[in-house]
């Protein structure tokens, strides 16, 4: 029987990218938390897709004020991303100062519900706002680095602060979002028996550029694997990744945490 993280000696993490306020939730949240707070984590962010999520999720932050921090944005595969009321919402949310990061937002050619072109323009739509308001940026690709390696080279010499989430590229997918100046964010597939290919990519991420998430509650990690994601499993993400660069788990969970705090802001640290 797998160990629970719950059991282990505590050390700080952040949690960079969850979907903690969805109905995935709704009749064990509170268990969940409470697990969080076990497993020794310090925050975690809570992404999301369109404006309701957004709304959800920055209730959530006001309910667990300095644990829990919000984001809001459209997802490229949603069906209402390029719709500009939508859009408007979103802005407006952003407006105020409840949230950390503008996003998830990016590019996915898996998925067909959004035509490409839509994609992009919200995409750019998001870089744009986020600098505008000098918030950082979450970005979602699958299967479209080149096209978004594309779109970042019109922001050079103007660097975006920001995450790509969930990479699950090759070595050389992560040479232009390093040259734009993103962090990596690194999650459950990266501890897949498969995935050597991601571990080898993560050695070549720099230290202050690493970051650990769930994506909860999708992707969970071995020894997890096939069963709904939560916060509290970042941990066996961190120390898996602890286990490939031959470093102490505390070290890479101290490392990964001041580097969340880098770049969302010091709430994240309160």
């Amino acid at each position: 029987m797998p160990e629970s993280p719950s059991k282990r000696a505590s050390a700080p993490l952040i949690d960079t990218h969850c979907h903690l306020a969805f109905d995935a939730f709704d009749d064990d949240r509170e268990d969940v938390m409470a697990r969080c707070h076990e497993a020794g984590l310090v925050g975690c962010v809570a992404v999301a897709v369109d404006a309701a999520s957004a709304e959800a999720a920055r209730r959530l932050a006001q309910a667990h004020p300095g644990f829990v921090h919000a984001t809001a944005g459209i997802h490229p595969t949603e069906s209402v991303c390029g719709d500009e009321r939508e859009w408007a919402a979103v802005r407006e949310l952003l407006a105020t100062d409840a949230f950390v990061a503008v996003g998830e937002t990016g590019l996915d050619a898996f998925h067909d519900t959004v035509p490409f072109e839509v994609q992009t323009t919200s995409l750019v739509a998001h870089l744009d706002l986020a600098l505008e308001l000098e918030l950082p940026v979450i970005l979602h690709c699958r299967d479209a680095f080149a096209e978004l390696a594309a779109v970042l080279e019109r922001y050079r010499g103007h660097p975006i602060a920001g995450v790509l989430h969930c990479f699950t590229g090759t070595e050389g997918d992560l040479d232009p979002l390093l040259d734009a100046g993103l962090h990596i964010g690194l999650g459950g597939i990266v501890t897949f028996k498969a995935r050597a290919d991601l571990r080898a990519a993560a050695r070549r991420v720099p230290a202050e550029r690493l970051l650990v998430e769930t994506d909860a509650p999708w992707l969970a990690p071995v020894p997890r694997r096939g069963r709904r994601n939560e916060p509290s499993y970042v941990r066996y993400v961190a120390e898996r990744l602890a286990e490939e660069f031959e470093e102490p788990f505390e070290v890479l969970a101290r490392r990964t945490t001041d580097n969340a705090v880098a770049l969302f802001g010091e709430r994240l640290a309160s």
